[in-house]
């Protein structure tokens, strides 16, 4: 395949956002205000810096915000929005937004974390392994949320534990996928099912290699998650161009 400018980016974005409920009750947790702009829309910036052209959210709660933002702000790439129906988990979102790629490989992303990794790095490596499936990990912090992953020496994935009790690996899932339309042989015949717990550790056996990254992984799960990526975000943002994603009056609604 060629590079990212051919690859679909599926975005799920469909989560209630439960632990957020306290600073964010009006809209889903993708839609999160960061100075004046949804944090989903950084997501999508930092890959079109990378040439990403073809995006597929897949929303759920209160999806027509996300909808009605990037319809007003999007310019030079294209987007679908795929709604799921009812709540799917993460799996059935993912099952139903690959209705709609065109790509093979495609790349899957999380709408409530941002990891800057290089997007084209990522694609090469998944090429380069002859991959069915690719995850980004990045080294372990002091955090019980993510997904632990074990990565042998060749970059195979060794093993994968959504949020294991006990951490003895040294890696955390980045929320960051490269798969082949292949995968979908191991979707269970269920729902709603959940792509960390019921098709992960599946992959294991499947080709499944871990790209690891130094770029850090920010969440913004729970309020002082936001608070502090908001923090980090202003300091940053200081030394980025503004690209024409960022909306002229400063305002989400």
């Amino acid at each position: 395949m060629g590079g990212l400018a051919d690859c679909d980016v599926i975005i799920l974005c469909g989560g209630f956002g439960t632990r957020l409920q306290s600073v964010v009750r009006d809209r889903p947790k993708p839609m999160a205000d960061i100075h004046g702009r949804p944090f989903v829309s950084l997501i999508v910036e930092h890959l079109l810096r990378h040439g990403a052209r073809r995006f597929i959210f897949s929303t759920g709660y209160r999806g027509e915000m996300i909808e009605a933002w990037f319809e007003r702000h999007r310019a030079g790439y294209d987007a679908m929005f795929i709604r799921d129906p009812a709540p799917l988990g993460t799996g059935g979102a993912l099952a139903q937004a690959m209705t709609a790629v065109r790509s093979d490989p495609f790349l899957v992303l999380n709408g409530d974390s941002l990891c800057e990794i290089d997007p084209e790095r990522l694609l090469r490596f998944h090429a380069l392994k002859r991959a069915r499936s690719t995850i980004a990990v990045t080294r372990r912090e002091n955090r019980h949320d993510t997904g632990a992953v074990m990565v042998g020496d060749d970059d195979r994935v060794l093993s994968m534990v959504e949020k294991p009790r006990v951490r003895a690996t040294g890696y955390d899932n980045a929320g960051i996928y490269v798969f082949d339309h292949a995968i979908e042989s191991l979707f269970p015949a269920k729902s709603p099912w959940s792509l960390e717990r019921d098709l992960l550790p599946q992959l294991v056996t499947q080709g499944c290699y871990g790209y690891v990254t130094a770029s850090p992984l920010y969440d913004i799960g729970t309020p002082e998650r936001l608070a502090r990526f908001r923090a980090v975000w202003q300091e940053m943002s200081a030394h980025r161009p503004i690209h024409s994603l960022h909306p002229a009056q400063g305002s989400i609604s």
